[in-house]
Parts: structure tokens; sequence; C-alpha cells
């Protein structure tokens, strides 16, 4: 994702299908026409059942007022043992940001999600704006297939990427120099790799610290969802360097 597409700075509520449905878009302008979350969700929702592809479990959020909008869906496509594909769904009502739409991964077995996706649809709330974005989720959706195979080769190197004790503090050190985890977090995030809470996870690898970052960023999941993804795909990218 590119940087600052995702950044939320002020918290977030879980919410339902049904209460998305009954958040209005806000008037429209000569120039500017919101779309309501809910209508950005179900284009994404009817597009995916289009393709063939299955939901499996849904998460969404909202902020400033009911403005900001974020959604998870978790699909039935499998990554790896225990791990999902899932896309991300944001939009705005308040100019923050575009429709966007991004691609990631839930591992089940801790709940956790990693966004690792640049935002390939990024559609302006004009005239056209819905249209235009029904036109990139379904160019979008037609490439998942691949974007599955690529990101299960993506996890499969990471658990093929050994860590030392010394490279691994020296990642999660430059995760706190970059701001992507708080000093508070910085002692929970090193006790969840030297002791994970899942025994999938006690390999001395990438995986196993990528998954350490997002058990531990969970709670920003919750409440800052915006800021959470752009934080673990940063994380990722330390890893990948």
């Amino acid at each position: 994702m590119a940087n600052g597409t995702l950044i939320n700075h002020c918290g977030a509520r879980l919410v339902t299908k049904g209460d998305l449905e009954r958040i209005p878009a806000p008037p429209p302008t000569d120039s500017w026409f919101p779309i309501r979350h809910f209508d950005v969700l179900e284009a994404v929702e009817e597009t995916i059942q289009e393709a063939s592809f299955e939901i499996k479990a849904c998460r969404f959020a909202i902020s400033k007022q009911n403005c900001r909008f974020f959604g998870v869906l978790d699909l039935k496509s499998e990554l790896a043992d225990g791990v999902s594909l899932s896309v991300g769904i944001r939009n705005s009502n308040d100019k923050t940001f575009p429709i966007g739409f991004c691609i990631g991964n839930r591992t089940f077995v801790c709940d956790n999600l990693a966004f690792s996706s640049e935002v390939i649809i990024s559609k302006r709330h004009t005239r056209f704006g819905e249209s235009r974005f029904r036109e990139g989720i379904a160019e979008a959706i037609g490439q998942l297939s691949s974007y599955q195979h690529l990101e299960a080769k993506r996890i499969e190197l990471l658990q093929h990427l050994p860590l030392s004790e010394t490279k691994a503090e020296s990642l999660m050190l430059q995760a706190w120099d970059k701001k992507l985890i708080g000093s508070r977090k910085l002692r929970p995030l090193l006790d969840e790799w030297r002791n994970p809470s899942f025994e999938e996870f006690e390999p001395r690898n990438g995986w196993s610290m990528l998954s350490a970052f997002t058990h531990v960023a969970k709670d920003r999941q919750r409440r800052y969802p915006h800021r959470a993804a752009y934080e673990v795909m940063q994380f990722q990218n330390l890893l990948a360097a």
C-alpha cells in the first residue's frame, strides 16, 4: 500500500452490515459524489461472488462520525496451511481518501490479519466514481487467482527465511525506530517472538516474526484498522529487505 493510504489516526468501532446500511452518504456537490459505505461493500461482495470466490467471514469498522469505513472479507481460498486470502475495502465520506481495495491474508490459528498488497484500486468520488470502482473491482478480482499463487509463494519464502536472535532483535528495533510499533508494545513483541503463543510459530523464521508482530497488533487492528494495516505492511517490507 502506498505510504499514508490506509492511515487513520482516530479510533474506529466495529459494526455489522446492517449498521452500514443505515448510514447515509452526505449530499453531493457539483464535483463530489459520495457513496454509501454499504453500496461500496455490496459492490465488492457481488463481484467476488460472481467470480466464484466464496466469502468466509467479514469484519467492518467505521470512524470519524461514521464518515470513514474499513472492511475485511476473508475468502475460502487457502494460501497455506491455516492461511486464507483476504481483501480489504475502504471508503470515506469526508473527502479524506478515495474508495480503495487491497489484498492480504489471515492466519486463522491466531486470527492474525496482514495486508501485503498495494491499493490496487483507488477511485475518487466523482459522478462516475461508483461505476469506475465496480469496473476496477472486476478487473482486480479477475487477477485474484494469480495473486493467490504469488501470495502463497511469499508465505513460503517467509517460512524458509531463517532469523537469528540478533537479526530478529534488529528488526524489532527498526520497527520501533520507524514508529511501526510503540514503546509499550516493544516488550510484548519481544516476548511473543521468544515465547510464541502458538506452536505453529515456534520455528525461528520470517513467518513466525510476522505472526508475532500481527499478534501484538491485534488491538490496533480493532481500534485503528487503517493505521494498523499500514504498519503491518511496512513491517513486511522490513522483513523482505
